[in-house]
């Protein structure tokens, strides 16, 4: 058992070794193409004060105005009651956790006449399928849809499509009146809400403009795993402040893949037409790129941290690494598609949420920018080239830590999971977790430009 165990901790390691080493092919051929250029013209100088600036700009002054409109949000809180819930849950191969999950889900604090769930079992190999009809004969609001094994695992916007488009516009569009009374919610298969989280959501929902809704997450084996607790502190931080800033700003919040919720009349305006697609089946992440197509169509998504979600953490780097290029693939995407595109900028909705959605997505390029100085840096010390700044190197130093605020705001907020004590060497940790997003973005670009997309699922474990 031991020796098993090893062989596939050297094999992540391996395969962990080579991704990061193909990364760094196209960082290394703009330091090869600078060093040739310092042979060429002895004394090549190269002034930073640009990449100074794009910093100072993209990240002190951004996070100085993140904290400022938090100070001054005042978001709309409340419970409600007044919506039908169709929760879709996508499991392929997941007999681990799904029993967990389903539990949860079908006790949570909402009349379960008012709610229903959908079990999209994607062609598993697993017992997948006898877990979902365990609970199937207590509770007659879930059901079971089989994708069949040769048709199956092909990523999650083909199960939910598959779950949406093949099966609950089939009968269950029919009945529920008017239709904006309908959401849609999507959960992992490893998903576990707290009890409030229909009730949070279906208030939100009464605004007739809001046409998604995104809820906190938080990493539910935090405390077994220093690897699961750094992602928490990450979603706590990072996305929260983002997020919440974000929706009381302009109301353009990016959707997740856990705790999304999309008004069914929301979904009909951003179908793409041709394919029968409401999450769109080339994106890596299809979460994201639902929630911009929301918002070119003039929807406002909200985000609330009143109710969350909890999911696992990946405890291995290899499998962490993996899930991530997948998102920093998916957004480097959408940011080819929608930013980049000049149909984006003509389309008729707000520019406070284009010049939103545009800073949010151009920020996955920092990691890159990031390389780019060390690179610069290290060549300097070396005496290969010669770097200027007009800048003093304390201010240039000073922006790379402009985000220990947001990290402190997040551990300041829960209290209850993360003591005072704890939150400056906390701080510390997180710091320096955060630099894991500069091979992973690295490994997105080079993947981009050399392979096809392709989806993968995060494994499960039940890690509780």
């Amino acid at each position: 058992m031991g020796l098993s165990i090893l062989k596939e901790w050297f094999k992540n390691l391996g395969r962990l070794s080579i991704t990061v080493g193909t990364s760094l092919i196209g960082p290394l051929i703009i330091v090869c193409i600078t060093y040739g250029l310092s042979l060429i013209f002895p004394g090549f100088v190269i002034d930073t004060t640009f990449l100074t600036i794009y910093f100072f700009i993209g990240c002190t002054l951004y996070n100085i105005f993140l904290l400022v409109v938090l100070a001054r949000a005042d978001p709309i809180k409340g419970d409600d009651m007044a919506h039908f819930f169709s929760l879709i849950i996508p499991a392929h191969n997941e007999e681990g956790v799904l029993g967990e999950t389903l539990k949860n889900i079908l006790n949570l604090d909402y009349p379960s006449e008012l709610f229903e769930v959908i079990v999209v079992n994607d062609g598993s190999a697993d017992n997948t399928q006898k877990v979902a009809e365990r609970f199937q004969k207590q509770y007659s609001n879930l059901k079971i849809l089989q994708i069949p094994a040769h048709n199956g695992g092909r990523g999650k916007s083909a199960a939910l499509n598959i779950g949406f488009a093949d099966f609950l516009l089939a009968w269950r569009g029919l009945e529920i009146k008017p239709r904006s009374r309908w959401i849609i919610g999507v959960f992992d298969s490893d998903a576990t809400p707290k009890s409030n989280i229909l009730r949070k959501v279906s208030f939100q929902f009464n605004d007739p403009t809001v046409g998604g809704v995104q809820t906190l997450v938080r990493i539910k084996n935090a405390k077994k795993s220093f690897l699961a607790k750094m992602q928490d502190i990450e979603f706590l931080a990072f996305a929260r402040v983002i997020q919440y800033a974000r929706s009381s700003f302009s109301g353009a919040v990016a959707l997740g893949g856990n705790g999304q919720f999309v008004r069914v009349s929301a979904l009909d305006s951003v179908a793409i037409k041709q394919q029968r697609e409401y999450w769109n089946h080339e994106s890596l992440t299809e979460d994201l790129d639902m929630g911009v197509r929301l918002l070119t169509e003039k929807w406002k998504n909200i985000y609330i941290q009143s109710t969350s979600v909890y999911q696992e953490g990946t405890e291995t780097l290899s499998t962490m690494f993996r899930q991530r290029e997948r998102w920093a693939w998916g957004t480097l995407q959408n940011l080819k598609w929608f930013v980049m595109n000049p149909k984006f900028w003509k389309k008729n909705f707000s520019l406070r949420k284009k010049i939103d959605i545009s800073v949010y997505l151009v920020h996955i390029l920092l990691p890159f920018l990031v390389f780019l100085c060390w690179a610069l840096t290290i060549m300097s010390l070396l005496g290969i080239i010669v770097v200027t700044n007009y800048f003093p190197l304390a201010f240039t130093v000073a922006n790379g830590f402009s985000f220990i605020p947001i990290y402190g705001y997040g551990l300041w907020k829960e209290k209850a999971d993360y003591p005072r004590w704890q939150i400056i060497p906390l701080i510390f940790c997180a710091a320096f977790y955060t630099y894991h997003w500069i091979p992973v973005v690295m490994s997105a670009i080079f993947k981009m430009f050399t392979t096809k997309p392709k989806w993968a699922k995060t494994p499960r474990f039940n890690t509780l």
